[in-house]
């Protein structure tokens, strides 16, 4: 007998072992897997993005191999924990005897990533030297070797800690840095990464409960495991099934759908309401100009002047937005500004570096210090004036935006900021110049000289972009521009005949329809609608100066006008108001630098202007005579280019009638909908009150009259009060005293309703009558 039971009990302890065992080998696998998916895959994608590079299997292997260790040793106790005392020891060992080859390996993949990081996104970072090393495939190998173990080795820690929010940070690393590199890592690789983390998040969640509940939390990892994946498999199919994945990349909607977004981030995070309607180079945002008079900018001067203020400057021109300088094409030119910078020599500061070599005591020479407070304006963009003579601290090294432009750092950008500039500068540009020249040609300056042709050079090379088609239309329109390799049509002549044609050919106005064609939108503007406002003007006067040779950019700020510092003392706030915006072009004049020119008729005289014929002969090619407009063109066309009229004509009645079709339909909706709910409130509350049961009725009618006195108990007359303390009472014994509510108190709470009801109507106006009765739904 006791040997049978023996024979039972072994039996039993065997099959509890394998159990055991089972389980256990169950949860390494299970843990492994998670590990291998979620950390390997994640910084295999991780690794792609950043450096481009293909070779990264060692860290998958790695990842795999330190996962089975860390999971394995946790189950087996102390000797577990020797174990990893070994490897710990074992992976120290192997530092100090392969540091040169994983400090080399790092390097490598350092530089991989600052180039990335540079060219794609505009992110700086200092390069290491690796021209010296030998062997860099073998250096790569254990560089991704100790990386993909260190990567298994938090996995496992923030499986075991349970730490949910580093797996939700982590799967938000992939998307964040798709965004800011423009760039869509391997779909395969990411859908099993996503797959890892939700089967990962599943685990940790449901072993949050207690020990006693593990079957519970088995089944619960097993059913959302089971819905992840179908999840996963059904929006998979969907997508495919909508959008294949060799058109996802072309697609319009998803393109469209990635702009909005970043816009939206954008305006949530660097604007205050919509101050005016400056498109920050998105042409085809760009329609009727609107401006509040709300404060843009607090400005504080030392030595109060009529200033351009810089904020969004455009380099490159695609047909429908002005776009900075495209950040490979910056990145490559990296070396050179940073010798420049070495130099002291910056862009935006190059006016008041010229007016240094300048000798002429009628220029300013008066530095301010200067406080700006951006009240309502973008904050990413640090507005500065031309005549800065120092960029703010912080701002000095080199950045994607090659001294085109200060884009402000923070989260939120910049609302507070300080620098010093000289007094206006830009009214006598054309001196300026001049002097400059005098001084260059007696050999003055020779750093300045030495830094200013390394720059104009760039300035040339990027700057004076054109397409073929604009031109061949600048061709038509303008005449002969002449041969832009031997030089550039003199200053002078390309102002006044540009100018002549946007006057004479074009309209100024506020009221501008929005483009929303696919073609050209400086084309569209000079042959189609031929009406515009400074956007417009600046953008055809940028490309037309590129067409003459000379280098130009489209600009977005503020203007700082004579008008807004009349009786201003040294240190007063000027308050630049938000119509103060303005988009201009600023060209490049060679040994001085950039300088804004007024191309809008409507602001000529706004702004202080230089003498613009003095100083501007630039030897260059001579571009032909403009043809003369026609004096009266046709009356067909002029109705074809204002929109105004053209909507009197032809759209304004159906517009109003759309608009009040959709309010009738809202008012509608409305009403019903206040009524519906109004007749289903009183007819549940009348329900209440005539309930069989005197204490449910009793207690309901008193939370009415609760619900009425609350609306002001210095409506009621003393009596109304007197009866609603007595109601009160009544419905305390109805809620919580075990008595019976008798006929006489059920009729009295009745009547005290209906007094109350009565008082508080007559003494509410009409509308609060209307708000209390089809709002409130209170009778």
């Amino acid at each position: 007998m006791r040997t049978g039971i023996m024979e039972i009990r072994i039996t039993e302890s065997k099959r509890q072992s394998k159990t055991a065992y089972g389980k256990q080998l169950s949860g390494i696998l299970l843990e492994t897997a998670l590990i291998w998916l979620s950390a390997g895959g994640g910084l295999l994608l991780f690794m792609s993005v950043l450096t481009e590079q293909e070779r990264m299997a060692p860290i998958l292997g790695s990842v795999l191999l330190m996962a089975v260790f860390c999971t394995a040793t946790e189950r087996m106790g102390k000797y577990g924990l020797y174990g990893r005392l070994g490897l710990g020891m074992v992976s120290i060992a192997g530092i100090f005897l392969f540091h040169g080859q994983l400090l080399d390996g790092m390097a490598l993949y350092w530089n991989d990533m600052a180039d990335i990081l540079g060219s794609r996104a505009g992110i700086y970072l200092k390069r290491f030297e690796t021209a010296g090393i030998q062997g860099g495939d073998a250096a790569r190998m254990v560089f991704l070797i100790y990386l993909g173990m260190a990567a298994a080795v938090c996995g496992f820690l923030i499986l075991k800690l349970k730490f949910y929010l580093l797996v939700l940070a982590w799967a938000l690393v992939l998307p964040v840095l798709s965004g800011i590199l423009g760039m869509e890592p391997d779909a395969g690789t990411g859908v099993i990464f996503y797959m890892g983390i939700l089967l990962e998040l599943n685990l940790i969640l449901s072993r949050s409960g207690r020990k006693r509940h593990r079957a519970e939390s088995s089944r619960a990892f097993l059913t959302g495991s089971i819905l992840a994946c179908a999840v996963m498999l059904a929006a998979g199919i969907l997508l495919e099934q909508f959008m294949p994945s060799e058109d996802y990349g072309s697609s319009t909607l998803v393109t469209e759908a990635k702009k909005e977004a970043l816009d939206g981030i954008s305006s949530l995070r660097y604007k205050k309401g919509k101050i005016n309607t400056l498109p920050d180079g998105k042409l085809k945002e760009c329609g009727a100009w609107s401006a509040s008079d709300d404060t843009a900018l607090s400005v504080t001067m030392e030595n109060p002047d009529s200033l351009y203020l810089r904020g969004f400057v455009g380099s490159v021109y695609d047909g429908s937005s002005w776009e900075s300088l495209d950040t490979e094409d910056a990145y490559k030119q990296r070396t050179l500004f940073y010798w420049l910078h070495q130099d002291g020599f910056y862009g935006e500061t190059q006016l008041s570096r010229a007016r240094a070599l300048a000798d002429d005591d009628a220029l300013s020479d008066k530095v301010s210090e200067v406080d700006i407070k951006n009240e309502k304006a973008d904050s990413r963009y640090l507005y500065t004036p031309y005549e800065i003579t120092e960029l703010p601290a912080g701002y000095r090294k080199e950045t994607p935006f090659a001294d085109s432009m200060l884009k402000a750092k923070g989260l939120f950008g910049a609302r507070n900021y300080h620098y010093q500039a000289n007094g206006n500068l830009v009214k006598d540009f054309t001196v300026l110049g001049a002097r400059v020249y005098q001084a260059l040609a007696r050999d003055e300056g020779d750093s300045y000289r030495d830094d200013e042709s390394y720059y104009n050079a760039f300035v040339y090379s990027q700057d004076t972009k054109l397409s073929g088609a604009l031109e061949t239309l600048f061709r038509k329109e303008l005449g002969d521009g002449g041969n832009r390799e031997q030089g550039h049509t003199d200053y002078y002549t390309a102002i006044s005949r540009i100018r002549s044609y946007l006057e004479k050919n074009l309209t100024y106005s506020t009221a501008a329809d929005p483009y929303t064609g696919q073609g050209d939108f400086a084309e569209d503007f000079l042959t189609n609608t031929r009406i515009g406002h400074s956007v417009h003007y600046a953008t055809a006067a940028a490309l037309m100066f590129r067409y003459y040779g000379i280098p130009s950019r489209y600009v977005e700020g503020y203007l700082i006008t004579p008008e807004d510092i009349k009786d201003k003392n040294p240190g007063d706030t000027i308050e630049v108001p938000g119509k103060n915006g303005h988009a201009w072009t600023e060209i490049y004049m060679d040994g001085l630098g950039w300088v804004p020119v007024e191309m809008t008729p409507e602001y000529y005289n706004v702004m202080e202007e230089a003498d613009l014929t003095a100083g501007l002969e630039a030897k260059g090619a001579k571009a032909a005579a403009i043809p003369e407009a026609q004096d009266e063109p046709p009356a067909q066309e002029n109705i074809q280019t204002h929109w105004s009229l053209k909507l009197a004509l032809f759209g304004i009645e159906k517009l109003l009638i759309l608009l009040l079709a959709v309010f009738d339909l809202f008012c509608l909706i409305f009403i019903f909908t206040v009524c519906v709910l109004r007749i289903h409130a009183n007819r549940r509350r009348r329900k209440l009150f005539e309930s069989e049961d005197d204490r449910q009725a009793v207690r309901a009618m008193a939370g009415y009259a609760r619900l009425l006195y609350y609306h002001g108990p210095e409506l009621y007359s003393e009596d109304a009060m007197k009866c609603y303390r007595k109601t009160s009472v009544i419905g305390e014994k109805a809620a919580f005293s075990p008595h019976a509510v008798s006929k006489e108190e059920r009729k009295d709470t009745a009547l005290c309703v209906q007094k109350m009801k009565k008082e508080l109507k007559k003494a509410r106006s009409w509308y609060g009558n209307w708000i209390m009765k089809y709002i409130e739904r209170l009778y």
